[in-house]
């Protein structure tokens, strides 16, 4: 294993008492984040590890599906959300050699460059209801949680440069050190071979 990505929380953020049972307290996410890196199954592989913040919550967006499950109001909340990610840059700062990938941060940068109208710096973030707006995340956010294709274009942008970088500056068809053989060499090797069977 020469990679490890983690991102854990933008589940565990709900909160407590909804149908999904999915809330994890955050000193408890930490405690979780922090066994998980250094666990020695882990460690014995020395692998790089990625700790990747959960991304932003559109919570205009999540709040009318919360009442339609019959809660109150919403089950989500922004703050709550980005108070999840924090604690994921802490335990990245905390643990030596953790590379932090800023999802949050990344996908609410990405949203407020497709809506700068949408934002005041220092004001509340998009999404969040003391907006009202929920400007780009509305693309990068299909349900208001779970990453759209155009979510995780940025998710993939922000993990690009932290892995593969062995293989920076090949040509494309270089293939030196991959355990599975590229589908051209398999062609090669049995001209005849039907990659869909």
């Amino acid at each position: 294993m020469d990679y490890l990505v983690l991102l854990f929380g933008a589940n565990d953020a709900v909160l407590p008492g909804a149908i999904t049972k999915q809330h994890v307290p955050i000193d408890r996410y930490k405690k979780n984040l922090t066994k998980i890196i250094n666990h020695p199954r882990i460690a014995a592989h020395k692998p790089h590890i990625l700790l990747v913040t959960p991304p932003p919550l559109d919570e205009i967006k999540t709040t009318p599906r919360s009442i339609e499950n019959g809660h109150q109001g919403a089950v989500r909340k922004s703050a709550i959300s980005a108070a999840y990610s924090e604690v994921a840059r802490e335990v990245a700062r905390e643990n030596p050699g953790v590379i932090l990938v800023d999802l949050w941060k990344a996908q609410m940068d990405k949203a407020i460059s497709l809506t700068p109208d949408d934002y005041t710096p220092g004001g509340p973030w998009l999404g969040d209801p003391e907006n009202g707006k929920q400007g780009g995340l509305d693309t990068l956010l299909h349900d208001g949680l779970h990453m759209s294709g155009s979510g995780y274009q940025v998710f993939y942008e922000s993990l690009k440069p932290f892995i593969g970088k062995e293989w920076h500056g090949l040509a494309d068809d270089d293939r030196k050190g991959f355990v599975i053989p590229d589908w051209r060499e398999l062609l090669e090797l049995k001209p005849n071979l039907n990659t869909g069977d």
